[in-house]
């Protein structure tokens, strides 16, 4: 049985538990709450299994969670899966213009929760009080706002602004990205302290949890529609080895049969030489 196929809760409340379980809702069986743990790891095999570089995928991991705590629409956008040119770029961005306090890249058609991690980045490394970036050529534009909530962390405020690469001039940008195709995102970061929540509850966690709308998933979980959870969880099963005599074999040196069963006698007078077991032919 697996957790998301409890029903009732702890307190029957319908929310994730201590021990990172997620819980159907008594209320409404066509929804779950999501524990942040559930979601993280069957966003992360997802992102494996839809052909994303694994050096790539912790960090659009991460925003995925943030995004849907937030009431984005993250697992939809892993429902529909990755375009090509965010599996083909794994969220590498090109910088073609910049200035003090402003820059202008061209993310290369990916969708906007991919190449967020490195857009981050950039507004952080860049000096100034405040910062403006331009991200043209992004597919899926709207999800970029998950990077507001990312500044209350961070000590900074982020205001996004998704627009068309031919609306009205954007003080500080040069005209250039009138060049750069499709929906395009306005990033303004501002080095100043954010508002904080009154609950010390949510202070505590939001260190740990990197945002604001995550701090209360761990209390109260992620509400989503049961369908599309078990869509996703069914095709996150992609990423997974399937049982095999190597795969019983894990990362270690395992003596096992044809079968897979490990060999009854092994012992700490074994050694490993090119694969094979062999016992000591002298004892020590």
């Amino acid at each position: 049985m697996t957790s998301a196929t409890l029903t009732g809760g702890p307190g029957g409340d319908g929310t994730a538990d201590r021990l990172g379980r997620t819980w159907q809702n008594a209320s409404d069986a066509e929804t779950l709450r999501l524990s942040l743990r559930e979601l993280r790891l069957i966003t992360e095999r997802l992102l494996q299994a839809q052909g994303l570089a694994l050096g790539a995928v912790h960090a659009v991991r991460d925003l995925v969670l943030h995004a849907q705590a937030a009431g984005l629409p993250a697992l939809q956008f892993l429902s529909d899966g990755l375009n090509a040119a965010d599996r083909a770029h794994s969220g590498r961005v090109e910088i073609v213009a910049e200035s003090p306090g402003s820059l202008m890249v061209d993310c290369l058609g990916q969708s906007a929760l991919v190449v967020a991690p490195a857009l981050l980045d950039l507004l952080q490394a860049e000096p100034g009080e405040r910062v403006t970036l331009w991200a043209g050529h992004v597919e899926r534009a709207g999800l970029a706002a998950v990077l507001e909530h990312q500044g209350t962390d961070r000590g900074v405020v982020l205001t996004v602004t998704p627009a068309a690469t031919d609306a009205a001039p954007v003080a500080g940008l040069p005209p250039l990205r009138e060049a750069l195709p499709g929906e395009g995102v306005l990033l303004v970061m501002e080095r100043r302290a954010p508002e904080l929540p009154d609950d010390p509850e949510l202070l505590r966690l939001l260190p740990l949890v990197g945002s604001l709308p995550a701090a209360r998933a761990v209390r109260g979980g992620v509400e989503t529609p049961a369908a599309l959870w078990w869509s996703l969880f069914e095709a996150s099963a992609r990423a997974l080895s399937a049982e095999s005599v190597t795969s019983l074999k894990h990362a270690g040196a395992t003596a096992v049969d044809e079968n897979g069963v490990i060999e009854p006698d092994l012992t700490d007078d074994v050694d490993f030489v090119g694969g094979t077991a062999k016992k000591e032919q002298e004892q020590r």
